[in-house]
Order: C-alpha cells, then sequence, then structure tokens
C-alpha cells in the first residue's frame, strides 16, 4: 500500500485585471478573491504570495490565509499594492498558493502558481470616451430598478449627481441599471464605475454587505463577484461611510455592437435596525486600439 501526497486547487474569480487610472490615490490597492478546495485527507494552511511586477500583498499582512478542512472549500480576500505609475501600464507574473500542514506554516507541502496580467489604463484620455456623470440631475438614458433614484447627496465630482439606492434593512435587495448603447468599434473596449456605501445600526448591530456586483452584455455576465464583496459588523448606534470603490470590466467582445448594458447588485443586512444604502456614480465606457 501507497500514500497520495496532498491535493489542492485554487482559483481567482479573475486572472486578468482591469484598473483605470482616473482618481488613483499615489498608492494603488485593488482587492480580490480567491477560492481554494483542500481535496487532500489532511486540514491545510494556506499562504499567498505575489510575483507580479510592482505589486505586493498587503493583506492579510503576512500572506497568510488561515486553513481549510479536509474536502472543504473557502474564499479569500486578498488585497495587493503598488505605487502609481507615471502613465499606462501591464504587470505580468503570478501569485504562488502555498500549503502547509501546520498553523505555524513551516511544513511546507505543496503550491501552485497563478498567472495574472494587471492593466492600469487611462480610460477617460482613450479614443473613444462615453461619461455618464449624471451631474445634469437626470439618468442620462440609463433605465433604473425599484428603489433607485437620482441624488447630490454623494458623487464623485463636487456638486455632482448619483444614483442612490433605497435603505436596505433586515433583508436582501437586488438593484440593477440598464442601456441600450453602441459601444466603440475599437479593439480594446472597457466600462468602469464607482460605487459608495454607508452603514448604520440602531439598538442592535448587525452585518451589512454589498454582494454579487456584475455587469451584463445582452444578459451575459462578463464581470461576476458572486458573493461578499464588502462586508462589514457594524456595532449599536453606529454609522460609517465605506467608498468609492472602482469597479472595471471588459467589453472588448462586443466592440461596435449595439448591446444592453446592465449593472447589477445585492445588498444585505442581517437584521432590521441595521441598515445599508449605496450609490453608483460616473459609468464610464471607453475604446482604443
Amino acid at each position: 500500500m501507497s500514500y497520495t501526497g496532498f491535493r489542492f486547487n485554487a482559483n481567482l474569480n479573475a486572472d486578468k485585471i482591469f484598473i483605470d487610472y482616473s482618481n488613483l490615490p499615489d498608492t494603488i490597492q485593488h482587492t480580490f478573491f480567491i477560492t481554494i478546495r483542500n481535496q487532500s485527507v489532511s486540514n491545510l494552511y494556506f499562504k499567498i504570495t505575489s510575483f507580479i511586477s510592482n505589486w505586493t500583498v498587503t493583506s492579510p499582512t503576512d500572506g497568510k490565509l488561515g486553513e481549510v478542512g479536509s474536502g472543504a472549500t473557502s474564499a479569500f480576500v486578498v488585497t495587493i499594492s503598488r505605487s502609481k505609475p507615471a502613465t499606462e501600464t501591464i504587470d505580468t507574473g503570478y501569485l504562488r498558493i502555498e500549503a502547509f500542514t501546520d498553523s505555524g506554516y513551516t511544513n511546507l507541502v505543496g503550491y501552485v502558481d497563478l498567472n495574472v496580467t494587471i492593466y492600469i489604463e487611462d480610460l477617460e484620455n482613450w479614443t473613444d470616451v462615453i461619461i455618464n456623470s449624471f451631474d445634469d440631475g437626470t439618468q442620462q438614458g440609463w433605465s433604473l430598478s425599484g428603489g433607485l433614484s437620482i441624488a447630490n447627496d454623494r458623487s464623485i465630482e463636487v456638486g455632482g449627481y448619483s444614483i442612490k439606492t433605497s435603505a436596505v434593512a433586515g433583508g436582501i435587495t437586488t438593484f440593477y441599471i440598464y442601456k441600450t448603447i453602441t459601444l466603440p468599434n475599437r479593439n480594446k473596449v472597457r466600462t468602469n464605475f464607482y460605487k459608495s456605501l454607508y452603514l448604520y445600526s440602531g439598538a442592535t448591530g448587525g452585518f451589512l454587505a454589498l454582494k454579487n456586483v456584475s455587469v451584463k452584455v445582452n444578459d451575459v455576465k462578463v464581470f461576476d463577484i458572486p458573493f461578499d464583496v464588502i462586508g462589514y459588523n457594524v456595532s449599536s448606534y453606529a454609522s460609517v461611510s465605506l467608498g468609492w470603490y472602482k469597479f472595471c470590466a471588459d467589453l472588448s467582445a462586443y466592440k461596435g455592437q449595439t448591446v444592453t448594458l446592465r449593472i447589477e447588485w445585492t445588498l444585505s443586512s442581517s437584521y432590521a435596525l441595521a441598515g445599508i444604502i449605496s450609490w453608483l456614480d460616473r459609468i464610464v465606457i471607453a475604446g482604443k486600439d
């Protein structure tokens, strides 16, 4: 009788990362999700290290993701960062996922490398650019689902407007906007948008989350985060504002086509006295060769 080795696999929610250059801070932070499935008969402890040029793992600070039980699958949130480049750039490399048998991360039993390409692109200065900032106080051709309205209490631009959700408390609500639009007839086509959150709680705190953010073209998902994107435990009689967060999707497969573009997201609250509100602003659709 012989014994097999340790078995696990890891998957990124995307191996190509698109980041819009506009409004980036001097140190860029990008958060992504990684799913690890441990198919071994033993529990394993996992660590992530960046071998992508210019990028380092900043959360978790030591790269130690934690334990995944035998036969279990876990999703982890990872943040990487780099200094802001002077111009558009493409960073390539890989993320290494290492497996250890001990919580001290000393007994390495295997690893996998996940290739990653990161595109930092100045979308608002591309050849063809469409910007919907809602700053005239209108929907600018977008159809809004129930619970959405144009508001001027929060915006990327000073004195501007954005799309605001109603408050979600003690439940789950999915919101969406859509618009029929002719995409730029260029080899590279992207869309970018911003989201912000306000979370609050009454006498009893609760867990609040933005989840299931997706971009669809003709009902086909081209960008999808199918779980909690931002989750936050708010204590009693407390509130917090978060954002702005940027999301970027690749639309190149539909260049030059007239399509229905749909942006969708879900807000959830674990308790009736804990609420969450979100804003969506400055949708950019850009293309260049």
